[in-house]
């Protein structure tokens, strides 16, 4: 099992990844509103690149709750935005959400490539190294990134998973590419204090800069819950319940 990270949707080339798993990571914020939105008893997640995807499907299943923003903002017609804190038992349990942002839906419709993704932050760190160890298939760490360009939150996250996917006896023998060797000095520069790194970042100042600070803190915390999101056939579940 060979693993390697890809900093960007854009960067995935021309490499045959038709059998990886994929491991799609927004920490700022769709990965970390999924995780908390399963967490709190959410039925199962459509993600979809563009709004009037979502529009569409409603439209056919008026049940549905539409949940995203644009540049951090909720997408007008929407029910939710892209905030953790609203991602609460009372709003999402039970419900299937349609999920559209601006950076993290897009990397997981482009992780349609592969053999499946699962949806990683910090918030499910561990539970992210242990699945990926368990799989046997080559898995690609596909960071999101921000409107087109690298974001650190990102990639530090996929070094502080390929550092626990280390540690692990994996249940196949791990080599590493070097994207993964790339982000696993990234987190050994920068994951001293995740949550002042997060703060400092490009994409944590224009949240902060928009009322959204407290999301920032929220997002900082390492294994906060014990679960993994599944994108299969358009669809994202998780079979696991959260702990925190």
């Amino acid at each position: 099992m060979r693993v390697d990270v890809v900093e960007l949707p854009g960067r995935l080339g021309d490499e045959d990844r038709s059998g990886h798993l994929f491991v799609v990571v927004d920490v700022l914020r769709l990965s970390s509103t999924m995780v908390t939105a399963f967490a709190n008893g959410c039925e199962a997640v459509i993600p979809v690149a563009e709004p009037p995807e979502a529009f569409v499907l409603r439209q056919e299943r008026p049940e549905l709750l539409l949940a995203g923003e644009r540049d951090g903002h909720m997408i007008e017609g929407f029910d939710l935005g892209n905030s953790p804190f609203e991602m609460t038992r009372e709003a999402v349990g039970g419900r299937t959400l349609v999920k559209c942002s601006t950076n993290g839906t897009k990397a997981l419709v482009a992780s349609g490539v592969g053999a499946g993704a699962i949806v990683a932050c910090l918030l499910n760190a561990s539970a992210s190294a242990a699945s990926i160890g368990e799989c046997g298939r080559d898995v690609t760490v596909l960071c999101s990134g921000k409107l087109g360009a690298p974001s650190l939150e990102d990639f530090v996250c996929a070094g502080l998973i390929v550092e626990k996917l280390a540690r692990l006896e994996a249940a196949s023998p791990v080599g590493f590419g070097p994207g993964a060797e790339r982000a696993r000095r990234a987190y050994a520069e920068h994951g001293g204090d995740l949550g002042a790194m997060l703060e400092a970042c490009e994409h944590g100042r224009y949240l902060a800069s928009i009322g959204m600070g407290r999301d920032i803190a929220y997002c900082a915390q390492v294994d906060l819950f014990d679960l993994v999101p599944r994108l299969e056939d358009g669809i994202i579940r998780c079979a696991r319940g959260g702990r925190g």
